[in-house]
């Protein structure tokens, strides 16, 4: 399948695309089933040690992280919309005032899903600090895990 691509969106927007070969309904349970979740999220940089995650409108998520050195960090946030085909969210990293509106679509073809993430933050000074902390390497390779999770669903 297709690498992560990243998209023009916004000034204040990460635009994200990939395609697994899996069934929408996979992908979906992948992304918010907390034992599938910590099969895939982290990376090298990073593993995931905590995941809550209650998938409904009003449900909240978080996700707790510790880098090799120790140092941990979360993202957390509030389900505003969940179907099969589309989720959005909100998103706060460490508890900060600022927080994002994540909106992931799912669509399925011919047995293959396409994912499409917009993280909408409040300014294009904030999406750019978050570009450069290297989140597209990182996103990069959780991808992949879940792509070798899905394929052997």
């Amino acid at each position: 399948m297709n690498k992560l691509e990243m998209l023009p969106g916004a000034p204040n927007e990460i635009v994200m695309q990939r395609d697994f070969a899996a069934p929408r309904h996979l992908v979906k349970r992948a992304m918010t089933e907390p034992e599938l979740v910590k099969r895939w999220q982290g990376n090298s940089r990073s593993a995931l040690i905590s995941v809550t995650i209650d998938a409904r409108p009003g449900g909240t998520y978080r996700y707790v992280y510790r880098t090799p050195d120790g140092h941990e960090f979360s993202f957390a946030g509030v389900y505003r919309e969940v179907s099969d085909e589309r989720t959005v969210q909100t998103e706060r990293f460490n508890d900060m005032p600022s927080e994002a509106l994540i909106t992931t679509t799912l669509t399925e073809k011919a047995g293959v899903t396409t994912m499409r993430v917009v993280m909408a933050f409040e300014s294009a000074e904030i999406r750019d600090m978050v570009v450069k902390t290297g989140m597209a390497d990182g996103a990069a390779e959780s991808y992949d895990n879940l792509e070798a999770l899905v394929t052997g669903m």
